[in-house]
């Protein structure tokens, strides 16, 4: 009686929050075009990274190459109450959830003959961090969370004539949950930790386009990755196992790289990612099982970005970067992943260091706007209570890309 009782209290509470912890993609972990905000990634293929961003350029490297990166990422989420009610009411009017973490990835890309070039990824394609602490005013929903999710991306390309390549990928992605709910203050409804782990799978495919010798498109198509958390709910010392489903949506990029100049080089980017398909959350326990609508919506994004040559060592970076927001109805926001448009502006600097070493010193700022929340619990009882509040949300990425060319 005791497990059905804790099932029947976590899943009330779980899918009222959870399971799209990592709706937002972020390129930055993978992709390393952070100093132009992601424009012309998949048209430009100067290293290692390349087997990540667009594996059909790999056919433009003629001897190995090898890529490492070190990254930080540093959020601001400041929540401010606007009057919640009910179970939500006392808490703290002001919240700050942001987080920090390092963050690291390697690429490397192998030559096989002049029509086939073999490459490897490790990288993460998105996750999500937050963490309000006990005395958020919807603790009762959610106190913090993480999803971390890492990546084996083996590829090839194969190159068809001089001017197009054609590149094919398998992905294997482990994600792993980690989910704490502070419970209510009078104890009546207790403290909730949930688990989960599940490692899926998905594909790559691309092309690459030589228009000419100053211009030239990318395309990257990454599929869906459909994970089933399975774990644990644990509550006042009983466990019940659960499985959480979070899905990583397909995303597809159209990227262009055009030399302007001796010095100047222009570059552009197209993406839609297919966030309709977290339509809904599946949560299942072993004595219940439940769904709650999300109701999300694909996005398109558009960048711009430049390279200026300083000389023949120093290069230059920048870009913006725009997307649209998969929710804008506070009704539906939670509080595991505010949502909104995200804009971003990307800085940096590569500098060779001899004929091997190329290093990239990059920073991006993410905004991602502000937005409400006023998501309701028990609506129609005599206990409905509703979490009323508003967002303000800012990311920055920083590190280092350390390219060797054998």
């Amino acid at each position: 009686m005791k497990q059905h009782t804790i099932s029947i209290i976590a899943l009330s509470m779980l899918v009222a929050t959870n399971a799209n912890a990592g709706a937002y993609m972020f390129p930055e972990l993978g992709m390393m075009s952070n100093s132009t905000a992601g424009a012309g990634a998949q048209a430009i293929a100067e290293g290692a990274e390349t087997a990540f961003a667009n594996p059909a350029a790999m056919s433009e490297f003629d001897t190995p190459v090898m890529a490492f990166n070190i990254q930080g990422m540093v959020s601001s989420i400041d929540y401010t109450d606007s009057g919640s009610t009910g179970v939500f009411a006392g808490g703290d009017d002001q919240t700050a959830a942001g987080t920090s973490m390092p963050v690291g990835s390697f690429y490397y890309i192998q030559p096989i003959n002049d029509k086939w070039t073999a490459g490897v990824a490790l990288a993460s394609s998105g996750g999500s961090l937050i963490d309000y602490g006990p005395d958020y005013a919807g603790a009762l929903l959610l106190q913090d969370a993480q999803l971390l999710t890492v990546q084996l991306n083996p590829s090839v390309s194969y190159k068809v004539n001089e001017q197009l390549s054609f590149g094919v990928g398998l992905v294997s992605e482990l994600g792993v949950l980690e989910q704490n709910l502070a419970g209510s203050t009078d104890g009546i409804i207790p403290k909730i930790e949930v688990t989960g782990d599940s490692l899926d799978f998905g594909y790559t495919l691309s092309s690459f386009y030589k228009i000419d010798a100053n211009n030239q498109i990318g395309f990257t198509y990454r599929s869906e990755i459909d994970h089933e958390l399975d774990g644990e709910v644990t509550a006042l010392g009983a466990s019940n196992d659960s499985s959480i489903n979070v899905v990583m949506p397909a995303m597809a990029l159209l990227s262009g790289h055009h030399q302007l100049t001796a010095d100047t080089a222009m570059m552009w980017s197209l993406g839609w990612t297919d966030f309709s398909k977290i339509a809904e959350t599946p949560v299942t326990l072993t004595n219940a099982s439940g769904g709650i609508a999300r109701d999300w919506k694909d996005t398109v994004s558009a960048s711009v970005g430049v390279h200026y040559q300083l000389n023949s060592k120093w290069r230059l970076e920048s870009g913006v970067y725009y997307e649209t927001s998969p929710q804008d109805d506070p009704t539906y926001q939670y509080p595991d992943v505010p949502t909104g448009e995200i804009w971003k502006l990307g800085m940096g600097a590569s500098y060779e260091l001899n004929s091997q070493w190329r290093l990239q010193m990059y920073y991006e700022y993410l905004y991602a706007g502000q937005s409400s929340i006023e998501y309701t619990l028990l609506e129609g009882s005599p206990l409905e209570s509703t979490l009323q509040g508003d967002y303000d949300i800012d990311l920055h990425f920083f590190g280092l890309l350390m390219n060797y060319r054998f």
